[in-house]
């Protein structure tokens, strides 16, 4: 008996695929976030790593990304949500789902074993599937290999639960949060509510700028619009008003395969700049903001020690608006990077706190900074009684 009933499940499932019906089954979710948010005037983008399995070896398949309801499982909808598509580096944002219009999809892939994984994403829209308190799958749509049409629609095997903005301490609210950063664009945040690293993240997101067109992504959140679209090293999310534990470790992975690349913890969820995120109640008006004493979010760029102490100049040089300023250091220490006016008045703190031996990357943005010539210095006192000092000089041109 139970020999007909495996067949009989598995010529449903395959009878599906060939009918390009929704099912929950080749899409393994990787780093997948619990939660994103509501509403069509009040959006976000949201990211997640996943395997897609089962497609032909070594073939290129044309896709898009959107999420569905349990409801949606046996039919032929693809969702709703509009996509955010990665490749390699370059992300763009469609409001329209097309396997025929190159403006509607992105391609993948497949390896020897016919499978891909990557980054894929979407941002909320106002239709019904993104009422708070729904729990969503995000989908993958695809064609068969290259001709247009969809044959496979693969729902992922993690629910996200959509919070509403409110100040509710309901389980179905939610805050927005945003970071100040030195984090290189494009990068990715995962936001926890533990110090290990354990579990699945609250939220999962791209480090700005990913390079949009601000008016082909219509109808942000106000907070994301003001405070962290096109602006480098910036990111935003929402987190859950019931969260005893707060937010206690931001990491920003590598795009290129997830690793992590820096982290930031707070053993109590308030973290150093006084912002304090267990069990929040700003809603969409009044967010959190954690900026670069709380989470600089530096990149270490390789696990190999250097040989000597380098402060890079800054590339581009001149710049308008952001530039990037790597460092080396051949021991572990205490690290500060500081930015000077023409006169030598300290203008801001980049970088202040200890560090293991390394080659590092960051991002600095001088928007509300005036044109003119500046410098940055970069001081050590390390292991042994070992110190550095070296500086260099930036022109910012608006």
């Amino acid at each position: 008996m139970k020999s007909i009933l495996f067949t009989i499940s598995v010529f449903l499932i395959f009878t599906s695929l060939s009918m390009g019906q929704m099912v929950q089954s080749n899409y393994e979710g990787i780093i997948v976030p619990k939660n994103i948010c509501s509403g069509g005037t009040t959006r976000l983008p949201y990211i997640y790593r996943a395997k897609v399995t089962g497609l032909s070896a070594n073939t290129k398949y044309r896709y898009y990304t959107q999420a569905v309801r349990y409801t949606d499982f046996g039919g032929t909808n693809s969702g709703a949500g509009n996509p955010v598509l990665i490749n390699g580096s370059n992300f763009r944002y469609t409001t329209s789902t097309s396997l025929s219009n190159p403006a509607g999809y992105d391609s993948l892939i497949t390896d020897a074993s016919g499978s891909y994984t990557g980054w894929f994403g979407f941002v909320n829209t106002g239709n019904a599937r993104f009422t708070a308190g729904n729990y969503l799958y995000p989908s993958i749509t695809l064609d068969s290999a290259g001709n247009g049409t969809a044959k496979y629609r693969f729902a992922l095997n993690d629910s996200l639960l959509v919070l509403g903005f409110s100040d509710s301490a309901t389980v179905t609210s939610g805050t927005g949060l945003y970071g100040v950063s030195l984090a290189n664009a494009k990068n990715i945040i995962t936001v926890y509510d533990n110090v290990n690293n354990t579990g699945r993240p609250l939220s999962v997101v791209y480090v700005e700028s990913a390079g949009f067109d601000t008016t082909s992504m219509p109808s942000l959140v106000q907070y994301y619009k003001d405070s962290v679209i096109t602006r480098n090293g910036r990111w935003g999310t929402v987190i859950p008003n019931i969260l005893p534990s707060g937010v206690r470790r931001v990491n920003v992975l590598r795009l290129s395969d997830a690793s992590i690349a820096n982290s930031s913890t707070d053993a109590d969820g308030n973290w150093p700049s006084g912002i304090n995120t267990v069990n929040p109640s700003g809603g969409s008006v009044n967010p959190l903001r954690l900026n670069q004493q709380d989470v600089p979010l530096i990149v270490k760029t390789g696990n190999t020690v250097p040989d000597n102490f380098i402060l890079e100049q800054n590339y581009p040089n001149p710049f308008n608006p952001s530039t990037t300023i790597n460092f080396s250091i051949p021991v572990n220490g205490n690290v500060e990077l500081k930015l000077f006016d023409i006169l030598g008045k300290e203008i801001q703190s980049l970088v202040k706190g200890t560090y293991n031996s390394g080659s590092y990357s960051l991002n600095f943005n001088g928007s509300n900074l005036q044109s003119g010539i500046y410098f940055y210095s970069l001081n050590l006192n390390g292991d042994n009684g070992v110190s550095f000092t070296d500086r260099k000089k930036l022109i910012l041109i608006k």
